[in-house]
Parts: C-alpha cells; structure tokens; sequence
C-alpha cells in the first residue's frame, strides 16, 4: 500500500443529519476543517427550503453534497452518522445505519428508557458513540460526579 492510499483509507466519509440547523451547520464546518474527515452526506427532514442546496454553501464553498430528504441516499456514500436531531428522528436514523452498515454518533437529547433500549439493541450491529451532551465542560463535570459519589458513597447525602 501506498502512502497515498494509506492516507485516503484513513479518510472517514460522514454524513450530517440535520443539515441545515445550527449543530448540522457547525458540525459540516469541523468536517470541512477536517483533514481526516470528508462531507459524505447532508440530510435534512421533507420540505426543508434547504432540500437540494450544497451543504457548504453557507460557507461560501461548493462540497459537491446537496442536502437530502431521502435517508437512503444521504448515507450511501457514509461510514458514520452524525446525528443531532430529535430522538423520533434519530431511531429512524438508526435503523437505516443498521440494515447500511454506517456507524453513528448521536448527539440528540431526550430519549425514554425504552428509546434507550432499542439504540443499545443496534448498538449489538454497528458501533454507536452516544454522548447527549458533547460539552467538554459538561462531560468532566459529569466525571467528577462520579468521582464524588464514589468518594462520598456512605454518610453523605
């Protein structure tokens, strides 16, 4: 192998759900910045005005990826997912990424207890990273906590 093939096999292929949002937005600026990263898919819910357009464009750069409603399509050229949606959407999502074979990253807030079972069940298929809250600063005070409890486990309230 070459080391231009080694380098283009590292290259991960990512599609954006929620394309046009705010995270969606943010989320195709850090792929494009990006060395290892590569835009592969852009999706967005039905009558989005933002359905067909570039997914860079409001970067003022052309990706060659249009924003797409059609889930199967959006991820055809994907290895991972990554989702920022609402938990209704991103279990459709998954499903998807199951029967494709694309890995995911779920960002999305708000799952059931049972909604929670059924992404550890496709988690059994692909590899999912789910963190609900991708703060830094959130994510150490969550490790601190726990750190805590297990310090403070008997005699603290």
């Amino acid at each position: 192998m070459t080391d231009s093939q080694s380098s283009a096999a590292a290259v991960r292929r990512i599609a954006i759900a929620g394309a046009s949002g705010r995270m969606g937005r943010m989320l195709i600026e850090a792929v494009r910045a990006t060395d290892d990263c590569q835009l592969a898919g852009a999706l967005d819910v039905p009558g989005s005005p933002a359905i067909g357009t570039d997914a860079a464009a409001f970067l003022g750069f052309t990706s060659g990826v249009a924003i797409e409603s059609d889930l199967r399509a959006g991820l055809k050229d994907a290895q991972v997912l990554i989702d920022f949606t609402r938990p209704e959407g991103t279990l459709a999502h998954l499903a998807v990424c199951r029967e494709l074979g694309v890995q995911a990253v779920i960002g999305t807030t708000g799952f059931s207890d049972a909604q929670k079972a059924e992404i550890a069940e496709i988690a059994k298929d692909i590899a999912i990273v789910m963190a609900p809250n991708m703060s830094v600063g959130v994510n150490v005070t969550f490790k601190l906590l726990e750190m805590a409890a297990k310090a403070l486990s008997t005699g603290y309230d």
